[in-house]
């Protein structure tokens, strides 16, 4: 039950987000085509703030993968030529 509204709750948050992503793309579109709004200075720092703010989430997480990188795991099995029998290594990259 639990995981069918998340689901739903997801796929709702999906599709929000995409609207309003189209929307603020198409109201960019209107007022760089438009002589008047283009010329408008405070529909122009608007879009800015608008475009750095959703940008902020991003340069977070890159700072953060920088800050603290993970280090990738890889598992190796193979069987060992002479006696068949079978190998795992762990190996961390560094």
């Amino acid at each position: 039950m639990w995981e069918k509204i998340k689901n739903i709750c997801g796929l709702i948050y999906r599709i929000i987000l995409a609207i309003s992503i189209v929307a603020f793309a198409f109201f960019v579109f209107i007022t760089l085509m438009n002589k008047t709004l283009s010329q408008n200075q405070q529909i122009l720092t608007y879009i800015s703030l608008v475009v750095v703010l959703l940008s902020i989430p991003g340069i977070i997480d890159t700072f953060a993968k920088e800050l603290n990188p993970k280090k990738k795991k890889y598992k190796l099995t193979c069987k060992c030529p002479k006696c068949k029998h079978l190998i795992q290594m762990d190996m961390i990259e560094e």
